[in-house]
Formats: C-alpha cells, sequence, structure tokens
C-alpha cells in the first residue's frame, strides 16, 4: 500500500519518497487523516512548513480530537512569526490532552517570544508537573526567570536540569548566563568552560565567555574568545560587537572600528553596533562620524540613552567653539530617559557653562551633587561657576569640599587659590598653588595661575618665569600663554603680549578677555581699524547667552556699539550680587579709561582709572592692569 511505502521510506529517511506516496495514499482516500498527518511530519523535514500547516490543517479538519496536529501546525507557524496562531493550536491541543507535556513546553515558548515571562514559566512549571524529567522545561523555566531578573531562581532551575543530564552543555552555559548576571563571573567562567567542554562547537558559550573576561579587563583572552567565536561562525554580529569592544579598550579604535562595521553590516538593525562604533570615532576625533552613527542607533532605538550621551559628547568637540546647543539638547534626551543617571547632569552642567547658561551650569551640577554627594569633582564644577558669579565664599565652599573627598587633585587647589586671588587672600592662594605644584609639579594651570597672583602682586619678574614655565610644560594649552599675555600687557610690553593673546585664542577660541587686550594693543599700535573689525566679527560669532553675557557688553563697548555710560550702567545692572556689580564696576573702568586714554583723552582716563582702582579688586587683572597706566602716565 502507498501509505506503507510511505512510511518504510520516512523511517529510511527519504523524506521526498515518503511525500510521493502519501500523496498517492491521499489520492485513494482523500479523507485518511493519517496520510496528511503523516505527510505533514516528512514535510517538516524538509522544511515545508507552509505544506506542514496546510496538512495539518486538513488533518485536524478530518480528525479534530488530534491533538499532535495542533502541536505540529503551531511549530510551523511560528517560522511565519502567526505567534497568535501558534498559541491558539497549543491552547487547543491542551484543551484535547490536559496532560500534554509537549504543548506546554511549545506553548511556554511562544509566550517567551511575546514577552509573558511569567505565563510562560506557569506553562513550563506544568510540563514539570506532568515530567519532573524534563530537562528542558527546567532550562526553559530558568530562561524565563532570567527575563524576569529572578536569576537565584533560573540557577536553581538550572542546577536541577545538570542533576537530571550531567553532560548537557546547554544546562551549564544557561547557568553561566544567570552567574554572569549576578556578576559571579568566576562561576559562570567555569560553567562556560564545563559547557564547552561537552560541546566544543558551541559558538555562544565563547561568546559569553568572552563578554566575561572583556568586564574583566582581561582582554586578550577576550579576543581569543570572539576570535573563537568568529570561527566557528563567521555570520556571528554579537562576537564582531564584542571583539570591537575589546579591541577598543586596547586602544585600537581602527580594529574596533572594523569590527563594529562587520556586525552592522550582519545585522543592520544593531543600534549597539553603531553606537560603540561612534565612540570608536570619537577617540579617533573623528566627531562627525561619531555624531552621524549614534544618530543611526538613537534612530533605531530611540530609547538608547547611552547614544545620546555619546552623540552629546561628540557635539561639545565638533569644532573650535563646538556645537553645545545641540549637545544640551542630547543630554536633556538622556535625563529624560534615565533621571537617575548623575553623569549626564554633570556634562549637561558643563555644556550650559560654556555657551554661558551658568543659572542652568549651577542647577546641572546642584542636582548632580544631590545625586551623588560623595564625588569630588562635581563639587569643583559647581564652585567654577559660583566663582563665575563672583561668590567667591561659594567657590571655596566647594573647593573645599572637594578637596575633602579628594586630596589628591592638584586642580582643586588650583580653583580655590583662583577664588582666593579674587578675595585678595594672596597668601592663601600662593599656598593652594603650591600645593597642586606639590602634588602635581608638571601641572600646567598651577604655574599660570601662580604667575597671574604675582602680576598682581607686582612681582613681574616671578611671574614671567612662571607663565613662560607654564608654556614649557605644554605649549599647546592657551593658559600658560594667556597669563604670560597679561604680565607682558602690565610691563608695556605690547608686541609680545599681543603674540602671546593670538596664541591663546588660536588654542582655545572660547577665552574672551585676551579678544578685549588684543583690540586694545592694536589701537595701541595704531591699528584701529583693523582691531575694531577683529573683534566686532568676534561678536557677531556668539549667539543665545553668549551674546547677552556682560562680556559681550565689554565687546560691544569697545567696538563702538554702547556709550560709555550705557556700559558704565551695564556693570552694576548685570551684576547678581554685590561683589559681582563691583568686579564689573572695575573692569568697565578699566576698558572706559583705556578706551579714553587711547582716544587722547588723558584726564577722562586718569579719572576712570582711578575709579577702577577704587572699587580695591586688587584681584583682578583689570585692576592690576589700571594701577599700571596710572604710573605710566605720571612720568
Amino acid at each position: 500500500m502507498a501509505f506503507d511505502a510511505g512510511v518504510n521510506q520516512y523511517q529510511a529517511g527519504d523524506y521526498a519518497g515518503a511525500i510521493t506516496n502519501f500523496n498517492r495514499a491521499i489520492e485513494l482516500d482523500p479523507r485518511n487523516a493519517k496520510a496528511y498527518v503523516n505527510r505533514s511530519v516528512a514535510k517538516s523535514q524538509l522544511k515545508d512548513y507552509a505544506g506542514v500547516i496546510a496538512d495539518d490543517t486538513r488533518a485536524i479538519e478530518l480528525d479534530p480530537s488530534d491533538a499532535e496536529a495542533h502541536v505540529r501546525r503551531g511549530a510551523a507557524r511560528i517560522y511565519f512569526k502567526d505567534y497568535g496562531g501558534s498559541m491558539a493550536d497549543y491552547t487547543a491541543a491542551i484543551e484535547l490532552k490536559p496532560q500534554y507535556q509537549l504543548a506546554y513546553d511549545d506553548r511556554g515558548n511562544v509566550k517567551m517570544y511575546l514577552g509573558d515571562f511569567s505565563g510562560a514559566m506557569a506553562d513550563y512549571s506544568k510540563a514539570i508537573e506532568f515530567n519532573p524529567q524534563d530537562t528542558d522545561a527546567y532550562i526553559f523555566r530558568g530562561n524565563a526567570k532570567s527575563a524576569l531578573k529572578n536569576y537565584p531562581g533560573a540557577i536553581l532551575d538550572y542546577n536541577k536540569a545538570i542533576e537530571l543530564n550531567p553532560h548537557y552543555a546547554t544546562a551549564y552555559y544557561s547557568r553561566g548566563t544567570a552567574e554572569f548576571a549576578l556578576n559571579d563571573y568566576i562561576g559562570a567562567v567555569a560553567d562556560f568552560d564545563k559547557s564547552l567542554g561537552f560541546n566544543p562547537q558551541y559558538t555562544e558559550a565563547y561568546n559569553a565567555r568572552g563578554n566575561i573576561e572583556y568586564n574583566r579587563k582581561n582582554y586578550k583572552d577576550a579576543i581569543a574568545d570572539f576570535d573563537q567565536t568568529i570561527a566557528l561562525n563567521p555570520n556571528f554580529a554579537a562576537a564582531y560587537n564584542g571583539r570591537g569592544l575589546a579591541r577598543a579598550a586596547q586602544k585600537d579604535y581602527p580594529g574596533a572600528i572594523a569590527d563594529y562595521t562587520r556586525a552592522i553590516a550582519l545585522n543592520s538593525q544593531f543600534a549597539g553596533a553603531y553606537n560603540n562604533r561612534g565612540l570608536a570615532k570619537f577617540k579617533l576625533k573623528d566627531y562627525a562620524g561619531a555624531i552621524a552613527d549614534c544618530t543611526k542607533a538613537i534612530t533605531l532605538n530611540p530609547q538608547f540613552v547611552d547614544a545620546c550621551i555619546n552623540r552629546a559628547n561628540s557635539e561639545t568637540a565638533l569644532n573650535d567653539y563646538g556645537d553645545y546647543l545641540a549637545a544640551i539638547t542630547d543630554y536633556g534626551k538622556a535625563v529624560g530617559l534615565n533621571p537617575r543617571d548623575v553623569t549626564v547632569y554633570d556634562s549637561r552642567g558643563s555644556a550650559r557653562f560654556q555657551i554661558k547658561d551658568y543659572d542652568g551650569a549651577l542647577a546641572d551640577f546642584t542636582k548632580a551633587i544631590e545625586l551623588d554627594s560623595g564625588h569630588a569633582s562635581y563639587y569643583a564644577d559647581r564652585a567654577l561657576v559660583k566663582f563665575h558669579f563672583l561668590d567667591c565664599d561659594g567657590a571655596i565652599a566647594d573647593c573645599n569640599q572637594a578637596i575633602e573627598l579628594d586630596a589628591t587633585n592638584a586642580n582643586f587647589y588650583n580653583l580655590r587659590g583662583l577664588a582666593k586671588r579674587v578675595n585678595k587672600d594672596f597668601s592663601g592662594a600662593a599656598d593652594d598653588f603650591n600645593q597642586a605644584l606639590e602634588i602635581d609639579p608638571l601641572n600646567v594651570d598651577a604655574y599660570a595661575c601662580r604667575g597671574l597672583m604675582k602680576d598682581c602682586l607686582k612681582k613681574y619678574d616671578e611671574a614671567a618665569a612662571d607663565c613662560s614655565k607654564a608654556v614649557e610644560l605644554d605649549p599647546k594649552k592657551a593658559g600658560g600663554y594667556n597669563s604670560l599675555g597679561f604680565v607682558q600687557n602690565d610691563q608695556m610690553q605690547f608686541r609680545p603680549a599681543l603674540d602671546s593673546f593670538r596664541r591663546v585664542v588660536s588654542l582655545d577660541p572660547m577665552l574672551v578677555y585676551p579678544r578685549f587686550r588684543i583690540w586694545l594693543i592694536r589701537v595701541r599700535l595704531g591699528e584701529p581699524e583693523a582691531a575694531t573689525a577683529e573683534l566686532s566679527a568676534y561678536l557677531k560669532s556668539l549667539q543665545g547667552a553668549q551674546a547677552n553675557d556682560w562680556t559681550a557688553g565689554i565687546g560691544q563697548f569697545l567696538a563702538g556699539t554702547m556709550t560709555e555710560e550705557d556700559f558704565l550702567g551695564l556693570a552694576k545692572t548685570s551684576g547678581r550680587n554685590p561683589r559681582q556689580q563691583n568686579v564689573q564696576s572695575c573692569q568697565a573702568c578699566y576698558y572706559a579709561g583705556m578706551k579714553r586714554l587711547l582716544a587722547g583723552d588723558k584726564d577722562g582716563a586718569i579719572t576712570l582709572l582711578k575709579k577702577c582702582l577704587g572699587t580695591k579688586e586688587k584681584g583682578c587683572q583689570e585692576y592690576a592692569g589700571a594701577a599700571v597706566e596710572l604710573n605710566a602716565l605720571k612720568k
């Protein structure tokens, strides 16, 4: 008979021949349910899942009590992502056969696909109830528990699976993944090793072990495991991504980029690989490329916090000025997605500081401290904002807290020294700068800051020596040239001072006060039109808060777009506290006096420069400059 021949051929592994005979059996008897059932089974071996569905559907029509036909059709429907239909079939099979263990297992798997982990766990428990020796059911239930982050419970199930089958590689692998989630790296590695001992071709185990070695900072071992994963499966996108991370950790950014690119080629929806490639490009200073990759990652996953942060970091570094507005927007997205990520507040505060949104920066740094009061740099960052507001006492208090938390950071002493200098505590400032140099004898900022302080004390030779040392230590850092320029200016060395200030703005275009000194020197040297054109071009580049800041007012006054009366008034009205108002008045009187002096109004200049000294802001460079100019006018 055709049916019996089909069964024999199936048992012999001739599935195509079996199907031919079952076709004949159906032609002879179109209501032969068993022929449809057996043809379905043969088609499943040939992965003809559409055929399986068609045959099992007919078998069920002929025999509605056939639970196995529902299970097969349910399994075939998964290949077409018809999870609802699959669920319905498994449920029908269970209704027909309430103790059908396989139907519970399979329905549990569908529920896992659909994210119903609790429902899946319930089905696996039923399967175990009907067959306590069902090793796979324990593994499946363990996976459901892991998905619910119940890792200890998952490990108990994996333990039971191993007890039932001590040579089951999947059970060891699964237990290793749960241990990995609990940061039990030693236990996880041991289980992955055991898994690979039973199945040396287990690509997922190599990949998982590579991830652990990466987390343990054993980057060479991690790369070796990812290499093995890729050798076994060259299309394993996650392994390329993992190897890229390990290479990036070794600062092999080109190699990392190559791996991330391969991962993306294998999986164009791999948001993590795009983000990681963006980060590697950031390290290579390809900021535009980094932004493009992070943007793609965010497009694929709008909830990707790290991609928002990495794009923001790239935006701040994009060019000489940085796209801080875009960065602030991205940091804001990250805050919205994870309001407890303290580092984002600190980063956004720094970006806001750059665009002179000092109130926003102050709020962000304060929030960072609220979330993590044990992080020294957050206090230092807030101190810098307070220093800008000339709340020097508040700045010193925050620096004190930063130093209490970390007494080894030289920059905290530098910042406190600056605040003490403006507070006219020159001895205390000197102690802080000296302490910074004791901690870090090569600290450029400490030499530059100490040089400015000595300039205020008219110790010009010592000041010049400190500033020159700063330049010598790092010729590509603006701070040393900035301080040296002020010292040279106060010694009436205008050409050298001009060169120094020009180096400052080329190295750090965000520094403002050197631009005003450039204007003064150029006018003094007979270049008023060129000086004003240069300053005006800078003023036109300012946006947002930068265009309305006090320093923008200084530039507008020097460039001739603000009257002296308005300028002197602005010094008072724009200060947020009496101390800031007084320092700004000191600055305003200096610049107004210098502008009169350069215009030939000696008497007017003397009056204003004396008013500058009358503020008694001896820690300001404008005060020092006014004293120098008045002394020169007496000669």
